[in-house]
């Protein structure tokens, strides 16, 4: 009689559990959908993207969304199958917030080797990273090392949302200037409507003056060029001082952190500088006033013609294997050659179709004249961007122009154009930093469809062996003449055909802007083969020169040369001068402004970061302003540059107020450049490079 007692006991205390479970979901669930509600409008208001993709989102079927006995919501995880909170995730956020701003994961970048810099060509970037530098290596001697998250910092990444628990009191431990949130399983952002208060986050994200970007179910790749794309437009300052939060672990955030540090370095490198701007108008209106024959992609080439074989042929070292073959398929292809590679190809008796420059300097113009003969420029063919040293498309008999991207002088050319004709002129894409990337881009866009690529090595097995051996950088021994030129720490990555290649940022960089030129270029007839023995291009399909068929072409090597020359070109015969719309009084304006930012009081590094912040934004609106987006993309690089060192100094070291005088030495030097721009625009926009070509024999 007891135990049927107990047993009723039982069954009614389970029966209580189950009325109080089914009240605490049905008390949940009608607070859920308000807030759903809610937090639905204030997406549209804010990101109406995210708002269309979830007004009628179908979760998995096996979504499970429980409620905790303290009425909180918790989330079965699709990887462990297990709740992804304990029954009270609020005391477990709050303690996984407090103990991960106690040790936090910090992006940091040292800045030590900038004061160092050698100025081998008078460039006044030198001159000012110098001085930027050397206030930041006193700072780095003199003070202890920051490692602690301030109450304003210029950026956070987040990696999962979960429930969303975690995101408010993050928001109120520190304010970031850029709020990056990543969530790669759509579901649990879905969740996060009915659990978390977006619609009060949005709104004081918004208050705060915040800029948040929030990705949902993007692939590690898709997070990963989020996060290099944000530093390309706005400053690697948003990346090298991050403090990154990862709420919950999974395989795909893993996986963005390993790529985010093995590709650290190419959040640093591409900017240009003031130098280097002042040339690129330069020699933009150098060029522009020769009239030279200009890219028209437009026009669509016959099947024959885009059918017709490109042999890309750059100066790496697993040239020298596939150079016979090249000889003897001489008349059925057409022969791109990457500068040095010129020589290369001459000295084996085959003169190249095409050859394509890239560096923008009078060493260009001096090393073409060096190294191959008159008779023989005469004879060939050659491809460069506007920014071109305008001499150089003197010495070959004929010449063809392309736009190069975010370059104050192709901005200046594209205005110039539409000013008068209406017309656009688009760019070609992904054309640096190698002369490999230029050619690849000039035939892709000029709608060639079966490419061949040698000799792109973008590393190397044999640091010995960094060119090809026919090629002016060797002697008539195989002795090295010239040192490789090498920017960065080597590292290994995967060859072409399996192998393991050596390579260094600006090599592998390289190597990704093919990656992403090709991957440009998906849902076309382009078909890129890599014939050479060096790292792996994605998109391109690796093949070994003994496996190439070459067909009989419908088309003459000559007649599809001649079609892109007489066609694909075009000449744009501009009347107006582009030195109309320099626009030197605006440049002033922007300058004097971007000053009086910066000369605000600064008490601490908020104080500090906000003039910062401020005048980068004010800097940034004009690349809105077509009439002056050269003015900004002068000043874009040098800015970029500046001031990442600058606010890594500003959050490397010392505390809040002992780093001031510090940080005011180093922006001294910043506002000092800025009140000399002005000047240096206006005498310098016609100055043409004198940096002359000189052999460096190697020891």
């Amino acid at each position: 009689m007891d135990s049927l007692e107990q047993n009723l006991r039982d069954v009614e205390n389970k029966l209580e559990k189950l009325q109080d479970k089914i009240a605490l979901e049905e008390a949940f669930a009608k607070k859920a959908n308000v807030r759903y509600e809610q937090n639905l409008r204030a997406f549209e208001k804010y990101f109406p993207d995210i708002y269309q993709r979830f007004i009628a989102y179908n979760p998995k079927q096996d979504f499970q969304l429980d409620v905790n006995p303290d009425g909180t919501a918790n989330i079965i995880d699709y990887d462990t199958k297990v709740p992804m909170y304990s029954q009270t995730p609020i005391e477990q956020v709050e303690a996984q917030v407090k103990e991960t701003l106690a040790k936090p994961e910090l992006s940091r970048v040292d800045f030590s080797s900038v004061e160092f810099i050698e100025d081998t060509a008078d460039f006044l970037h030198v001159r000012v990273m110098n001085k930027v530098g050397k206030a930041f290596n006193k700072a780095k001697a003199e003070l202890e090392e920051n490692l602690l998250v301030d109450k304003t910092i210029p950026s956070k990444v987040i990696f999962g949302i979960g429930l969303g628990y975690h995101l408010q009191p993050l928001l109120e431990a520190t304010k970031a200037c850029y709020i990056t949130i990543f969530e790669p399983n759509e579901d649990y952002f879905f969740a996060s409507l009915f659990s978390f208060d977006w619609a009060k986050y949005l709104k004081q994200v918004d208050d705060d003056g915040s800029y948040l970007y929030i990705g949902i179910g993007d692939s590690e790749e898709d997070m990963y060029q989020t996060l290099y794309q944000r530093a390309k437009s706005i400053g690697a300052f948003s990346i090298s001082n991050s403090f990154f939060y990862l709420h919950y672990k999974s395989q795909s955030v893993a996986n963005l952190v390993s790529k985010i540090k093995e590709n650290f370095h190419q959040f640093f490198m591409g900017w240009g500088f003031v130098d280097d701007a002042l040339m690129s108008v330069a020699h933009s209106i150098g060029v522009a006033e020769k009239n030279p024959n200009m890219l028209d992609q437009a026009v669509k080439l016959p099947k024959p013609v885009e059918q017709f074989p490109i042999f890309i042929v750059a100066n790496g070292p697993s040239l020298d294997k596939d150079i016979e073959f090249i000889k003897s398929h001489i008349d059925k292809v057409i022969v791109v050659a990457c500068n040095s590679a010129s020589t290369a190809l001459l000295t084996q008796g085959i003169c190249p179709d095409f050859h394509v420059a890239l560096e923008r300097t009078k060493e260009t113009y001096d090393l073409l004249e060096a190294v191959i003969s008159e008779e023989e420029r005469q004879k060939i063919n050659l491809l460069v961007l506007n920014v071109m040293y305008p001499d150089v498309l003197d010495l070959f008999g004929w010449s063809g122009v392309a736009l190069k991207g975010s370059e104050p002088g192709t901005v200046l050319f594209q205005l110039g154009v539409f000013l008068e004709s209406k017309t656009l002129m688009p760019t070609i894409g992904y054309s640096n930093p190698l002369v490999g990337n230029t050619a690849l881009s000039f035939f892709a866009h000029l709608g060639f469809s079966d490419i061949y690529l040698f000799g792109v090595d973008n590393g190397y097995v044999d640091e010995a062996h960094h060119h090809s051996k026919a090629s002016f950088y060797y002697d008539e021994e195989g002795n090295s003449k010239l040192d490789s030129i090498k920017m960065g720490a080597e590292f290994e990555v995967e060859g072409n055909f399996g192998q393991t290649v050596i390579t260094e940022p600006f090599l592998y960089t390289g190597k990704e802007q093919m990656d992403r030129l090709i991957s440009s270029f998906a849902g076309t007839n382009l078909q890129c083969y890599n014939c050479s023995d060096g790292a792996k291009i994605e998109g391109a399909t690796p093949l070994r020169s003994s496996e190439i068929i070459l067909g009989s072409s419908a088309t003459s090597k000559e007649q599809a040369i001649n079609f892109v020359k007489e066609n694909a070109f075009k000449k744009l015969n501009l009347q107006g001068s582009l030195e109309d719309l320099l626009s030197f009084d605006i440049f002033e304006q922007i300058c004097n402004t971007m000053i009086e930012i910066l000369e605000q009081p600064i008490n601490n590094r908020g104080d500090a970061l906000k003039n910062v912040i401020e005048h980068l934004r004010y800097l940034m609106s004009f690349k809105a302003e077509e009439r002056y987006l050269h003015l900004y993309l002068i000043l874009e690089g040098e800015t970029l540059y500046i001031n990442s060192v600058l606010l890594s100094l500003l959050f490397n070291f010392g505390d809040e107020k002992n780093i001031i005088p510090y940080f005011k030495e180093a922006l001294a030097h910043w506002i000092d450049f800025l009140k000399i721009a002005p000047e240096q625009y206006r005498e310098r926009w016609n100055v043409l490079s004198d940096h002359d070509f000189v052999f460096t024999e190697s020891k």
